[in-house]
């Protein structure tokens, strides 16, 4: 005889597994008030939990399964001591345990207040899962319905027994899901500041999980001698961030290109609200700019440097049409990535059918989750855990270093270089004018040569541009090479002890200079 509790909120496949399972074993079925309900409409027998405690569901279902008959029924060992204890108190023993949990990650995803995700927190079901994990060696336990066909057919094949290694397998699982579980509940209250908590001054954490469910194995890692598989966070409610319409399997390359892409679309269209478009060569971008028009602003990116954007990661904010669709398909492009595309768009992308075509989920260009955690595994030097903490761009919190009024005319590119130079990777500098970019300042190890790389890039349209870096300007020397080509403005965020030499020189130079008050390092 095996006797199974359950208690589940998803039920999906659940009636089909219990009749493979009584098939195969001399069924006997125990369940919360809700799933028994579910059971005997569906023609199974089945006992309820309250029967077998003898204690009604209390607190509106909160309290149900928390008591000894059920736990000692679950934890009692395969040996004499403990079944004549539960011979004593009439207690069965129970072999299966099939739970499957409140969905809290899922409601995570719409955004309920905080009193509503309280009532998606499981209490009971983790505790069945944990006690029935324990207990492995003489008791099954089942925490999701993608493991019923698996067990259903281990079953049949068993005769109604389970071996051991199939026991301890499904014992690991139920501890990873209820560990991801847990995490996923601490990071949300840890994320729900209270009036008159600040999330910037939250301490970190003391110890952490971090809770990864296996999603895609990939073409290759960054090289392609390097296995790769791309994993999803459990609790993040916009994965999966894009579906694969078409082209060749995924490298981890393409996938951290990509989102580099959509950190940049982002933080341009809640700064300018306009049609964008960018083009990402190894996690950097070699032509970004916003325009009239999504084709209108592809032309301009990509003519910031065509040469760069062969073999890029494109990137928009808004549908691809079919005219853009033409247009892509004149180079050689690894990825299209955006929100939507025409359907001839799609049919003109299926001619290269070695394209990667990305469909990103929507929700990716909302206002991002400020106070989000970055992690970064130094192996040998453990792992540093740090608060990637991004304001939005607000051009009117910025400080006018050499006074006076901004011209007008410069708003919008000020806003749109400090949504971009805080994405490129340190030492940075963006200069751009129009909402196009000019020239790029990347990577480099001093200042001044990633601002002379920009400003030669840029030449003579940088007359009367913006120039933005992500940190502050340690000597004069800078400011005289971007008076030289022609600037009008510079944003930075100020805070060198040589930051009233580097004003003294702008205003002699008639050049415009912002401080944001924020530096913005990218390793």
């Amino acid at each position: 005889m095996t006797i199974a509790l359950v208690s589940v909120y998803d039920k999906t496949g659940l009636i089909d597994f219990l009749k493979q399972v009584k098939s195969a074993a001399d069924l006997h079925l125990i369940a919360t008030t809700s799933t028994a309900k579910y059971l005997q409409e569906n023609g199974f027998e089945c006992r309820k939990v309250e029967d077998l405690t003898g204690f009604p569901e209390i607190l509106g279902g909160r309290v149900k399964t928390l008591h000894p008959n059920v736990f000692a029924g679950i934890l009692a060992r395969d040996i004499a001591e403990d079944k004549k204890c539960l011979a004593e108190f009439k207690i069965p023993e129970i072999d299966m345990v099939i739970v499957n949990l409140y969905p809290f990650e899922d409601k995570l995803k719409i955004k309920l207040s905080q009193k509503e995700m309280l009532e998606y927190i499981d209490i009971g079901g983790v505790s069945l899962l944990r006690a029935a994990a324990k207990n492995f060696p003489r008791v099954s336990v089942l925490s999701k319905p993608e493991q019923y066909e698996g067990i259903a057919q281990a079953l049949i094949k068993g005769k109604g027994k389970i071996d051991e290694s199939t026991r301890r397998k499904l014992a690991r699982q139920a501890f990873e899901r209820t560990a991801a579980y847990d995490q996923a509940i601490s990071s949300y209250i840890y994320g729900q500041s209270s009036e008159d908590e600040n999330i910037e001054k939250q301490p970190l954490p003391v110890s952490t999980v971090i809770n990864l469910a296996q999603y895609q194995a990939l073409r290759y890692g960054e090289n392609p001698h390097q296995a790769a598989i791309w994993y999803a966070n459990g609790y993040n409610g916009i994965f999966p961030p894009f579906g694969q319409i078409q082209g060749k399997d995924l490298s981890s390359n393409n996938i951290i290109d990509t989102y580099c892409l959509v950190k940049i679309l982002r933080e341009i269209g809640q700064a300018l609200k306009k049609p964008a478009a960018c083009i990402i060569k190894h996690n950097n971008p070699c032509g970004v700019a916003v325009g009239k028009s999504i084709e209108d602003a592809y032309n301009k990116a990509y003519n910031t440097d065509p040469l760069s954007a062969f073999g890029g990661v494109y990137g928009f904010n808004e549908k691809v049409t079919a005219n853009l669709a033409k247009k892509i398909c004149e180079g050689f492009v690894e990825i299209v990535a955006a929100p939507d595309f025409e359907p001839e768009a799609i049919s003109i992308f299926a001619a290269k059918k070695n394209m990667r075509i990305l469909k990103l989920t929507g929700s990716l260009f909302d206002d991002p989750t400020y106070g989000s955690w970055k992690a970064r595994d130094l192996q040998d030097f453990g792992w540093i855990l740090e608060k990637e903490i991004e304001t939005p761009v607000e051009v009117s919190q910025f400080q006018s270093a050499t006074g006076g009024e901004l011209p007008a005319q410069h708003t919008e590119d000020i806003a749109f270089a400090w949504a971009v130079v805080k994405h490129l990777t340190s030492n940075a500098i963006f200069v751009v004018k129009n909402g196009v970019s000019l020239g790029f300042g990347i990577g480099q190890t001093s200042r001044i040569a990633s601002v002379d790389h920009a400003l030669k890039q840029a030449g003579e349209a940088a007359r009367g541009a913006v120039l933005a870096s992500d940190a502050f300007f340690p000597a004069t020397d800078n400011i005289e090479s971007a008076a030289k080509a022609g600037i009008s403005v510079i944003v930075q965020p100020g805070g060198s002890v040589k930051d009233k030499d580097v004003i003294k020189a702008c205003e002699e130079a008639g050049i415009k200079m912002l401080f944001t008050g924020q530096r913005c390092f990218k390793h």
